[in-house]
């Protein structure tokens, strides 16, 4: 019979690879911000084209970090956890006035410097109902690597 010696780590190594999941669902870009409507609203705009992936009229939120860095001139360097989130609704034009319909989603830009491979950023999508939706982060970075000179930003500070 073949005797198992494991170190005195293996555990709890066992234990920290077991969590690790668990660490990643709590990370700050997984949940929508319950308060981001109290945040400062930065700004807002319309992407026109149907065809486009952010389609919509948007409304751009950023909390104290974020807006701290956002009144600065560029180029600028957000620190981490400095967040936005892009509330984003259907295109409605009536009677020569263009506005907000109906929501179709939030999207969430979150600082975290160990996300290299989206320069420094972390990407996640939300429902009108607050459940997570499946993205592509390497899509939402491809955009936002044309505000480079932003930190990767597209909102600027309306005053």
């Amino acid at each position: 019979m073949r005797k198992t010696v494991r170190s005195p780590i293996f555990y709890p190594a066992l234990a920290i690879l077991l969590a690790t999941p668990m660490a990643i669902a709590d990370e700050p870009s997984s949940v929508l911000p319950r308060n981001y409507r109290s945040w400062t609203h930065v700004s807002s705009m319309v992407v026109t084209d149907g065809e486009h992936g952010m389609y919509g009229f948007h409304n751009v939120y950023a909390n104290p970090p974020a807006v701290a860095r956002l009144q600065e001139s560029r180029p600028r360097a957000y620190p981490d956890g400095a967040t936005f989130v892009v509330s984003v609704y259907e295109v409605m034009t009536k009677d020569g006035l263009t506005s907000a319909g109906a929501k179709r989603r939030d999207v969430l830009q979150y600082k975290d410097a160990k996300a290299t491979a989206t320069g420094g950023w972390r990407f996640a999508a939300f429902d009108v109902s607050g459940r997570r939706i499946a993205i592509d982060p390497a899509a939402c970075f491809g955009c936002h690597a044309a505000a480079k000179d932003a930190d990767y930003v597209f909102a600027t500070f309306t005053r």
